[in-house]
């Protein structure tokens, strides 16, 4: 696809980033207050989506506009840096858990997964890693891995402010596993966004990295 080919969406850019962030954000409040809500929020979110739509298909994408690291190698180096970092968290949390920090903390997150547990805690981490290497050159960060750690807010919040609240019934914040649950999370993702990154960011490091040059070459 050549810049001429490329259908800018209508109106500014900035105005559909603002919608998408806005959109998404009011839709992830609503979901933690349920209740009626829960129609309005997935409605909001909806929106995120199409608009996050629009300023992805309106760009230009392929090595030849994009570089080495193109959306399709994002994605992948997404998948695994998101899988391999999801496995160095639950590393780090089970470290955290050994030395008795969490328990000293009054902390409930546990690292005694299940199989299944950790399957989709890996699953997880390589769904949230594409998700980063669709963002990742819109992202500012002095490197990859400071990239990944700005984005690792976002899986981080939807825990505090979703899955805790609303799908496990832990309370906002995770309150009920105790009142520095946050600051766990929201570390363990920072480390989770700076591997994630790093892996994406290996991509365009330097000529002997897997997408450097077209493989038909």
């Amino acid at each position: 696809m050549s810049d001429s080919d490329v259908v800018s969406p209508p109106g500014s850019a900035f105005l559909w980033r603002a919608g998408a962030l806005a959109s998404g954000a009011a839709g992830l409040f609503l979901l933690t207050t349920g209740g009626e809500s829960l129609s309005i929020a997935v409605l909001l979110l909806v929106v995120a989506l199409a608009a996050a739509g629009v300023l992805l298909g309106g760009g230009a994408h392929g090595p030849a506009v994009e570089g080495r690291l193109d959306l399709s190698a994002r994605l992948g180096l997404g998948l695994l840096g998101g899988s391999l970092a999801a496995v160095v968290s639950a590393a780090a949390l089970s470290v955290l858990a050994e030395i008795g920090l969490t328990g000293a903390l009054g902390v409930g997150l546990t690292s005694a997964w299940s199989g299944p547990e950790f399957l989709a805690h890996l699953g997880s981490g390589a769904v949230w890693g594409m998700v980063l290497g669709i963002l990742y050159g819109e992202l500012p960060g002095a490197s990859p891995g400071a990239r990944g750690a700005l984005f690792s807010l976002v899986p981080a919040l939807y825990l505090l402010l979703k899955v805790y609240p609303v799908d496990r019934d832990l309370g906002l914040f995770g309150l009920e596993l105790g009142a520095l649950t946050f600051v766990f999370v929201l570390g363990l993702n920072f480390l989770w966004g700076m591997v994630a990154g790093s892996v994406i960011g290996w991509g365009e490091a330097g000529d002997e990295t897997p997408v450097a040059r077209p493989i038909d070459e």
